[in-house]
């Protein structure tokens, strides 16, 4: 899986695109001036406002279109790198990782083996992913893949209880 950034530089909207084998799997439309992110991941269509819990915190809260909290992002303030998401009530862990190309992987808590490893877009000017301007890109990311993990799971415990 990878991400893509798909904007040009005349909008207003930033637009990132997860994509697996050419698939559009999540699509993000995130207004910076709003501070929300439109998410379309298989059919369904969710909007979060990302508010800051405090500038040294280091946490940014999930609001849906009712104002209802419906998650967290925590970055490690002394690893910058890593950190949690909590999402429809699922926790996550991630990293990410400057190799060659950024990497993020997310991981189920307290499970050491990745759910899922992405690519992510290199900055223009710097191999490193880890940038003032990449923080809110990093939040996209983080809710978008862990919005589509979470939905994947629904679909398959649904599945199974359909099979049952």
């Amino acid at each position: 899986m990878k991400w893509e950034v798909i904007t040009n530089e005349r909008s207003s909207l930033q637009e990132f695109r997860l994509t697996e084998n050419n698939a559009c799997k999540a699509l993000i439309k995130y207004n910076p001036l709003h501070r929300s992110a439109r998410i379309t991941c298989d059919n369904q269509h969710r909007l979060f406002f990302l508010e800051s819990a405090g500038s040294l915190s280091g946490k940014t809260i999930l609001r849906n279109e009712y104002g209802l909290e419906t998650g967290t992002i925590s970055h490690d303030k002394f690893q910058p790198q890593e950190g949690s998401v909590v999402i429809n009530a699922t926790k996550y862990r991630y990293t990410i990782q400057n190799n060659p190309q950024p990497q993020l992987s997310i991981f189920e808590a307290g499970v050491e083996k990745p759910l899922v490893i992405c690519t992510l877009p290199a900055n223009k000017n710097n191999s490193s992913f880890f940038t003032a301007e990449n923080t809110v890109n990093s939040n996209c990311y983080l809710i978008g893949i862990c919005l589509f993990l979470s939905l994947s799971v629904v679909k398959e415990k649904s599945f199974s209880f359909a099979n049952a």
